[in-house]
């Protein structure tokens, strides 16, 4: 894992109190739990859909929400899926505990740092390093082999070289990863193509014609109503961010990154050493553009005071914005005014190389993880295998249907291919031109892709290589309107920059775990971070009021936390 260029998962934070909990041998929990190698006598069935001849006893963790409706007589304890389950497989679902969805963390880092853990569990990645530093969870290689199913193994294998440095310790495979589609960390430039075209305009490609598009769209009256009350560049509301680490609606991280500035990031310089991005020169050099274009009046004035960065969206007097690909989703209000604005997504702005940098999320954030004490792991995956190949089945027959899968099925969480939105792209557009035929394709780890291609027929206007709005049937889609276009959308115009667009840089955080110090320091030191920009961008504070952040966030911790990060990833 040590030495990966691009990505890094660091060594988390261990719970003070684990320290001694985890490191020693549990013997009042052993004997009594079916983790014990001695509770369970059933021999393994190792064959990924194979029924164990003896009933074999899972124990559980699950949230719950409060308002889930099951049908009369069921329960998250007793339900379609349990049952299901055990009819399969022979497997008896226990539960240890259940919490509500704000109680999750809290609850799984108890059970944790108390070493009173359940036979199989989700955790985010601060939690899976934290059990991998106590040996506490048990190592899933062979399991996987033998027992993981087509369909999951596919999905581990979406993810690449990315993805196996998150869960795989010295050759090990410490948990099975949930991938999340990488399109999901990038944000793009939204804009309005109906204005371009009114103003005899192109979609600005870097800074300089960024700022240029951005005035001509506040002075030349955009929206034809004789005002002057048309807004640039909308920015984050006052509970968004200037840059995430993951899509960031609202956010200016493209702006940062044609400066390549990536805050947040974990990155080395050209040196090779470890760096905070949010500390670096570019960074600065960012702020001062951001500073620049804020002074003109080219970025929202109200950036960080509005409520709702949506809102002059909505009311037509906004024409840049940016985000990720899912922005489809956030504009189906807009798709039922008429005309629709004609929102449309690119990779710009470029950086001076002409590359647009890309900064992506983790491949993952979700991991399956099995008490090293379980005598049955793979029964773990068999629950995985069984939701991933009969889901859409039980979605169509109604099976479970209150509160559905989602709502009470054991070990549940959602797979994706990492490419799989861009998959998508390409299957949709072949799908529209004639290229490839429904009953040919194989749905089995696209769950989505065969309700889009039934949906984007009935939606999409000829000519099908052009995605305006003006060419997608907004008055005779009926309740697809509502329930698809909006993905479509997202899929077809959000998508298409990384999809087809050769001057795309991706960049990976070296770490996204949690080091001790970051326990105690991270919320102040972002703090002070996120008060640092804002002021400068607002001009609030000079520019060079970033050296003293740099050097306040240094000596509260951010050297420290450096160095430890240091440690981790080299």
């Amino acid at each position: 894992m040590k030495g990966n260029k691009l990505l890094v998962a660091g060594l988390a934070l261990a719970m003070v109190t684990s320290a001694t909990a985890c490191s020693k041998t549990s013997t009042e929990n052993e004997g009594a739990s079916s983790s014990s190698p001695a509770a369970s006598s059933a021999a393994p069935s190792l064959d990924p859909f194979g029924k164990y001849n003896e009933p074999v006893t899972i124990r559980l963790v699950r949230t719950l929400d409060p308002n889930a409706k099951f049908d009369e007589g069921k329960s998250i304890e007793n339900n379609d899926f349990i049952d299901e389950i055990k009819k399969q497989f022979n497997i008896d679902v226990k539960y240890d505990w259940i919490s509500s969805p704000t109680d999750w963390n809290q609850k799984i880092s108890l059970a944790i740092s108390s070493n009173n853990l359940p036979d199989a569990f989700f955790v985010n990645l601060t939690q899976l390093k934290t059990l991998e530093k106590y040996d506490a969870i048990a190592d899933l290689t062979d399991v996987f082999n033998t027992s993981g199913s087509d369909i999951l193994k596919d999905f581990y294998k979406s993810g690449g070289e990315m993805l196996k440095n998150l869960v795989e310790e010295d050759g090990k495979l410490m948990a099975i990863p949930a991938p999340v589609p990488k399109a999901s960390g990038m944000s793009e430039m939204w804009i309005r193509q109906d204005w371009l075209d009114k103003l005899g305009l192109k979609p600005p490609k870097n800074i300089e014609e960024l700022k240029t598009v951005a005035k001509a769209f506040i002075e030349q009256d955009p929206d034809g109503n004789g005002k002057k009350d048309t807004i640039g560049i909308v920015g984050p509301s006052k509970s968004g961010l200037l840059s995430g680490t993951d899509g960031n609606l609202y956010g200016l991280d493209p702006i940062f990154a044609a400066h390549k500035s990536f805050p947040l990031y974990w990155l080395k310089d050209s040196s090779g050493k470890l760096v905070y991005g949010s500390t670096q020169p570019e960074t600065k050099q960012a702020l001062q553009t951001l500073a620049d274009m804020y002074k003109q009046g080219l970025i929202d004035k109200d950036m960080l005071v509005r409520d709702d960065s949506l809102q002059p969206i909505l009311d037509e007097k906004a024409g840049i914005f940016f985000g990720p690909w899912w922005t489809g989703y956030v504009l189906l209000d807009v798709y039922k005014k008429s005309p629709a604005p004609d929102w449309q997504a690119y990779a710009y702005p470029q950086a001076d190389d002409g590359k647009y940098y890309a900064h992506m999320a983790a491949p993952a954030n979700q991991f399956l993880v099995v008490n090293k004490k379980y005598k049955n792991p793979e029964a773990a995956l068999k629950i995985i295998n069984l939701l991933l190949r009969d889901e859409p089945e039980w979605v169509a027959s109604g099976l479970g249907k209150n509160p559905g899968t989602g709502g009470a099925y054991p070990l549940y969480t959602v797979f994706d291919n990492l490419d799989e939105i861009e998959v998508s792209y390409d299957m949709l557009n072949k799908y529209l031109n004639g290229q490839t035929d429904i009953n040919s394709m194989d749905f089995s780890t696209h769950k989505l892709l065969k309700d889009d291609m039934n949906a984007i027929k009935k939606l999409k206007k000829e000519p099908f290589d052009n995605f305006s709005i003006n060419h997608w049937d907004l008055e005779g889609g009926g309740d697809l309107i509502q329930t698809n276009l909006p993905r479509l959308v997202s899929i077809m115009v959000g998508d298409r920059p990384l999809s087809t667009d050769k001057n795309i840089e991706e960049v990976y955080s070296l770490y996204y775990g949690q080091t001790e110090t970051m326990a105690s320091r991270w919320a102040n030191l972002q703090k002070l971070e996120k008060e640092a920009f804002a002021k400068i961008i607002m001009g609030v504070a000079p520019v060079d009021s970033f050296d003293d952040f740099v050097d306040m966030w240094n000596k509260q911790g951010g050297d420290k936390i450096l160095k430890e990060v240091a440690d981790i990833t080299e």
